[in-house]
């Protein structure tokens, strides 16, 4: 297990993230709430994954966490200060990400021990000596071969490019790892070695680390915590342990509904998609999901339901605001079957 305190490393509060846009000369520009009013509190030594499909925001909190997209409203912090209080060269000891795609991350130009040892060239003032020391140190605990410093990415398989993209993540010593869906560009064979990596270098340096996904799959074998988004917002949030036995959230019943079983001979599980969300623009009223919800009532179509705890998660349903008024007035609280 990873050592998990208590100490909150990374909080967001009422985080927004929109962009302007216009759609026709005449038109009033209207705003894209990428990120809408998302509230979360990640612990030192925690392994917390936020999953969703394409488009729920995700990446654009990804950026967001690393400064490198400003929030319109609400506040980070790490570590108690605010994030737009560190330096550039503060933040790289504070926090590095690991990007989807090892080969576009990459300076195809540069060595794999020059692509490691940038971070550390451009925030430390070592002597070349030390730099290659650091290197090779983190080299070897991303069991990536020491022989192969003077090799080019273009020379290497895509599982040691992504190593050699954790290598440089971790050559600061950041306190907090972001993971940016690292696993999706690579084969099936090798996302369960760089997973397992991922977990024991979590564990050996106490990394905080957030994990961005689609694959529930994947999740579920190397997180702790989830946060379920959809639309912008967090409309789940709890242990993984809980997530995946009882889901609270029709949206995230629906996730789960869509895991392909492992057995090649099971029949394909039945997901009741209705072909597409709504338009990220122009959201519904009420829960963004009542649009694609099959239990959706009157009050999911005006009101935003509020986050509120439900045997062990935190949901963002009317079904779980009141159970016994929803249990009166619509029978029973939807459940994954």
């Amino acid at each position: 297990m990873l050592d998990v305190t208590n100490d909150v490393v990374l909080s967001l509060r009422n985080v927004e993230v929109a962009f302007p846009l216009r759609k026709g000369f005449f038109a009033k520009p209207g705003l894209l709430r990428a990120v809408n009013d998302v509230s979360l509190d990640v612990r030192r030594g925690e392994f917390i994954s936020i999953v969703g499909e394409s488009g729920c925001g995700k990446s654009t909190l990804v950026k967001t966490l690393l400064g490198l997209q400003p929030a319109t409203a609400g506040t980070i912090s790490i570590n108690g200060k605010d994030l737009g209080d560190y330096s550039r060269k503060e933040l790289a000891h504070q926090v590095q990400p690991i990007f989807q795609d090892p080969y576009s991350s990459l300076n195809p130009r540069k060595s794999v021990a020059a692509n490691i040892a940038l971070p550390l060239i451009l925030s430390e003032g070592l002597k070349p000596s030390q730099v290659r020391d650091r290197v090779l140190e983190i080299m070897e605990m991303v069991s990536l071969p020491t022989r192969l410093e003077h090799t080019y990415p273009s020379q290497m398989s895509g599982g040691q490019r992504q190593r050699v993209a954790i290598a440089r993540a971790l050559i600061t010593r950041p306190k907090i790892l972001i993971c940016d869906e690292p696993t999706s560009a690579l084969d099936v064979s090798v996302q369960a070695q760089i997973l397992n990596l991922l977990r024991d270098l979590s564990r050996r340096l106490n990394l905080t680390s957030v994990f961005i996904s689609h694959d529930l799959s994947v999740v579920r074998h190397l997180t702790q915590r989830v946060a379920v988004m959809y639309l912008g917002r967090v409309v789940e949030l709890g242990e993984s342990e809980h997530i995946f036995r009882t889901p609270r959230h029709p949206y995230t019943q629906l996730l789960i509904r869509s895991i392909l079983p492992p057995d090649p001979e099971h029949r394909l599980p039945p997901v009741a998609w209705d072909g597409g969300g709504p338009d990220p623009t122009n959201p519904p009223s009420g829960c963004h999901f009542n649009t694609r919800c099959p239990y959706a009532t009157d009050i999911c179509r005006i009101e935003r339901p509020p986050m509120v705890e439900a045997e062990g998660v935190r949901v963002a349903c009317h079904a779980w605001s009141d159970p016994e008024a929803w249990r009166a007035a619509n029978g029973e609280i939807p459940q994954l079957s």
